[in-house]
């Protein structure tokens, strides 16, 4: 099997099992007794420890081998969903939500620099569209399937994941994947690096922000859902919006190369997600939240490929690189559910959501200085010489 239909197909099986389960475990959590505070520190365990181990697991993958490791993080997340049946404390959850950081930082920053080796700009622009679909089809699919599993018999949807995970593991273990033939990229690299220096930053604040936003929604808004009287498997299925709001916006983006280069188009869907933000500030029918939803869906959709896109466009072993963007993801999943939570328990259960617009609005006039003062710092260099 070529090497990029599988790891499309491995993305799309691990975050649509951890879209299946993850929507039931905030919802485990509360059938156990917990609270906003709990909740939101429960989504920052996990973030704080996949954030750090980040910034190592990348480097590390590309010393062992990415193949290597992605092999040894599959074992262990099917070890990890087979334990959330048997949890009876919140406090077990924490200890399943910490080690799913640590595991998971040992999967995401291998496959992608797996799959951004010997790519020009082209065929890698290419390759992170089918890979983004990928895991966003898994996202798309996981929480309305874990929200109709979870009315009927909360523990096999943890049981499915364990099991769909375990095909994973065995294919990586035994399946032949042919390496792609590698493509000349060293002149355009060398060429356009200047400018992908510049806009390299500029993304991570962006995806550092939708993260933090998405991490606040996804940890809070099935509270609220649940407290405002939505049924598990309707939650589910407006979870689910998410994934296609992003599916749309990976599919759009993968196109074209005209967002590249251009601060522009990274303003706008923030701009559109903070408008979106509103909706869970003031909604109370699920028809409401359908547009917030969306919003944050098609956020991260853009933000996210320009992250990985400006890491992996450079020279050199890309672990290091994807280890860094993954760990801006795991950072704003661990600011945004910690500070959400804090504000819904403290504040008022609507505030997570103006706190995200907030962070969202910050981000932007950061990309905007950062890039006006690198640029000026370029302009001088270049006169110099």
């Amino acid at each position: 099997m070529k090497k990029e239909p599988f790891l499309y197909l491995s993305a799309f099986i691990l975050d649509g099992c951890f879209a299946l389960t993850g929507l039931c475990v905030p919802l485990l959590a509360m059938r156990l007794g917990a609270t906003y505070d709990d909740l939101g520190a429960l989504g920052a365990t996990g973030a704080l420890i996949y954030s750090l181990s980040c910034l190592v697991s990348g480097r590390l993958s590309d010393r062992v081998g990415y193949r290597r490791s992605l092999t040894v993080a599959s074992l262990m997340v099917v070890i990890i969903f087979s334990c959330y049946p048997f949890v009876t404390r919140v406090a077990h959850i924490f200890i399943l939500s910490g080690a799913t950081g640590l595991v998971i930082s040992n999967f995401w920053p291998p496959l992608q620099a797996w799959l951004g080796k010997g790519k020009n700009r082209r065929s890698l622009l290419r390759a992170l569209g089918g890979f983004n679909v990928a895991w966003s089809l898994g996202f798309l699919v996981g929480p309305a399937l874990g929200g109709q599993i979870y009315e009927a018999n909360p523990n096999q949807v943890f049981f499915l994941g364990a099991g769909l995970v375990a095909v994973l593991f065995l294919a990586l273990l035994f399946l032949n994947v042919r390496e792609s033939q590698p493509v000349a990229t060293a002149a355009a690299t060398v060429q356009s690096f200047p400018t992908s220096r510049l806009f390299l930053p500029v993304a991570w604040v962006a995806n550092f922000a939708t993260f933090f936003s998405i991490g606040t929604v996804r940890s809070l808004f099935p509270k609220l859902a649940t407290d405002l009287g939505i049924q598990p498997g309707t939650l589910g299925h407006l979870m689910a919006l998410i994934g296609l709001a992003q599916l749309a916006a990976f599919f759009l983006i993968s196109r074209t190369d005209r967002w590249q280069f251009r601060l522009s188009p990274l303003v706008m869907v923030q701009l559109l997600a903070m408008a979106g933000l509103f909706a869970f500030v003031f909604g109370a029918t699920p028809g409401v939240f359908v547009l917030g939803l969306l919003s944050q869906g098609a956020l991260a959709g853009v933000t996210f490929t320009a992250s990985i896109f400006y890491s992996l466009y450079a020279e050199g072993a890309g672990g290091r690189r994807t280890g860094f963007h993954e760990s801006i993801v795991g950072s704003g999943f661990l600011i945004g559910p910690l500070a959400g939570g804090f504000a819904a328990e403290h504040l008022g259960p609507r505030s997570p959501y103006l706190l995200a617009a907030v962070a969202i609005l910050c981000a932007i006039a950061f990309q905007t200085y950062l890039l006006n003062k690198k640029s000026a710092r370029e302009l001088r260099s270049q006169a110099a010489r």
